[in-house]
């Protein structure tokens, strides 16, 4: 997958290596996987090269999906990816409103995308395209789609690791497993998957509305 390291961040985007605690720690940093965009963005303002390391995997999928849904060779929308974390990188900064990045990196990825079909297409109008400083995106349905999946994952990866287990399970495996085979995979009692779901649920819309 394409990478993009700002100048003095050191490590390439995708490097980022975290222990092994099932709540996200890292080694020597206080700002986690389980780091808010908020707070990661408060630590990239302050020159944290982890927190910008981190923020580039909470979101890469959400922008080489939009990149490829709108038409992108896997090398075009490896471009766009890059184009689109440089100018978030520029746009530092500016940003006054973090936790709505997620809003911020669906536009800017969307009209990079835009830009590099109007290559190959010239007659593609942009135009009505909102800025990327603009953080009230007129993204379509499917687009919107992608970005609250994106913010789903990233709320789930807060979640302590049973948790996160548990919801990707029943919401995001492919497989479409049982409740037997699910409880059986995490080492739950049966009858203890409801209650168990319905905490870790608790705990996630907590997080989301933490976002808000």
């Amino acid at each position: 997958m394409a990478r993009i390291c700002p100048p003095g961040c050191g490590p390439y985007i995708g490097s980022v290596s975290t222990a092994s605690d099932p709540h996200g720690e890292t080694d020597g940093s206080m700002i986690t996987t389980a780091s808010s965009d908020r707070e990661l963005w408060s630590a990239i303002v302050s020159g944290d090269a982890r927190a910008w390391e981190l923020l580039v995997r909470r979101y890469e999928a959400l922008i080489y999906t939009i990149a490829t849904r709108m038409g992108l060779s896997l090398q075009d929308a490896a471009d766009c990816f890059q184009q689109t974390w440089l100018l978030l990188y520029r746009s530092r900064k500016s940003i006054s409103q973090p936790e709505r990045l997620s809003a911020w990196l669906t536009t800017t990825a969307k009209r990079e995308a835009l830009r590099i079909r109007r290559r190959a297409r010239p007659d593609i109008d942009i135009e009505s395209i909102p800025a990327p400083a603009d953080l009230n995106p007129t993204a379509d349905a499917e687009l919107e789609a992608f970005e609250e999946r994106a913010r789903l994952e990233a709320a789930i990866g807060r979640l302590d690791e049973r948790c996160a287990r548990l919801l990707y399970a029943l919401f995001f495996d492919p497989e479409e497993r049982s409740y037997d085979e699910i409880a059986r995979d995490l080492g739950l009692p049966r009858n203890s998957m409801g209650p168990v779901r319905g905490r870790c649920l608790g705990r996630l819309r907590q997080l989301l509305d933490e976002e808000k």
